[in-house]
């Protein structure tokens, strides 16, 4: 049976003005705000502290805490979620094949369904790379983003079978008949960190070059977003300049010329290794491609801070790569400790978060 897949698309509403965060209340010696830099870290104009309660001394990481409730007015016809947490921290999560049997680099098809049901169960709400890094402007209220990358474009993620249909034990065929069994609640939006080669068989595009066109179109007309991975799949942190520079521009290139009109605008460096300098990641030039990114994620790290945060990293957002043990760890983690996630309000216009006191040294 052959499964008709909706195309849909999907617009981002961008937001680029300067915000400072004033934390009332500051006890602790020095300033009395928080400067977010424009240029790395997103921005809403309408600033709401809200305080969760009855827990005014819930202790949080780093010696936070929650102080009094404060009731924001109403400043959208958006609905709003006033127990909101725009500071909360992130899981953007590093997945690799999907086969069997389970091993690091490998999760099993119905370990992976078990990923996504309990992320559903636990209220997150699935949302690409590039989404964190522009500030999150499309969570629905109440709901905690998820990301779900996947890197190396193996055959695993998306493999076609003779009949002409996708696999339903693939990471796209689970992912959608997921998004099928729960529709808007939970869309079709992952991050495809792809090789961009799309001529050696070993490491082709998933795996199946006479597909690649097919794939990566059918990926971006869902809604899912794709990245670099380099063309080779070369460890950054010991090539060449010039080396560098051919990887990020030529992968770009390769990619956008099989998917007319999209514009690749994230990557993730291989082996988590980093340039010399992380300017070779913002943007360059190799035999007149030039290229730029937004945004680029870590191999490995934990959760990663809220893209509000003043110590967000654009270029190095942290990742956790699953397993039973990892995934179980810290699903279990924010299920015990909800106040430390990422919850949207609902509006893109308004950052809301529980008003914090830092405590005082002794």
């Amino acid at each position: 049976m052959t499964t008709n897949f909706l195309t849909q698309t999907f617009f981002h509403k961008f937001i680029t003005i300067t915000v400072l965060l004033v934390l009332g209340g500051v006890m602790a010696v020095g300033c009395s705000f928080i400067q977010v830099v424009p240029n790395d870290t997103p921005t809403k104009s309408n600033i709401v502290f809200v305080t969760v309660t009855p827990e005014p001394s819930l202790t949080l990481s780093e010696g936070k805490r929650f102080k009094e409730t404060i009731t924001p007015e109403a400043t959208s016809a958006r609905p709003y979620f006033a127990d909101a947490n725009e500071l909360g921290q992130v899981m953007v999560l590093e997945y690799h094949r999907i086969s069997y049997p389970e091993d690091r680099y490998q999760r099993t098809p119905d370990n992976f369904r078990n990923d996504l049901q309990r992320l559903y169960d636990q209220g997150y709400y699935p949302v690409n790379f590039i989404d964190v890094v522009n500030g999150l402007p499309n969570v629905p209220p109440g709901k905690k983003p998820i990301v779900l990358t996947f890197d190396d474009s193996d055959i695993s993620q998306f493999r076609m079978l003779p009949d002409n249909t996708i696999d339903a034990d693939s990471a796209v065929g689970i992912m959608m008949n997921f998004h099928y069994q729960y529709g808007d609640d939970w869309p079709p939006h992952a991050t495809f960190f792809v090789l961009g080669n799309d001529v050696q068989d070993n490491i082709a595009i998933f795996g199946q070059p006479e597909w690649a066109k097919a794939k990566l179109q059918f990926l971006v007309d869902v809604g899912m977003e794709i990245g670099s991975h380099t063309v080779n799949h070369t460890d950054l942190s010991v090539a060449t300049a010039e080396r560098i520079e051919w990887e990020l521009a030529v992968s770009k290139h390769v990619i956008e010329t099989l998917v007319p009109g999209y514009t690749v605008k994230t990557l993730s460096v291989p082996y988590g290794g980093f340039p010399f300098t992380l300017d070779f990641l913002k943007a360059g030039n190799w035999g007149g491609y030039n290229y730029s990114y937004a945004g680029n994620v870590a191999a490995w790290g934990g959760p990663s801070v809220s893209p509000f945060d003043p110590t967000f990293e654009r270029y190095k957002v942290s990742r956790l790569e699953i397993s039973s043990t990892w995934m179980d760890h810290w699903l279990t983690y924010f299920e015990q400790n909800p106040q430390e996630y990422y919850i949207s309000d609902g509006d893109p216009n308004r950052l809301t978060a529980p008003r914090l006191e830092i405590a005082a040294e002794n």
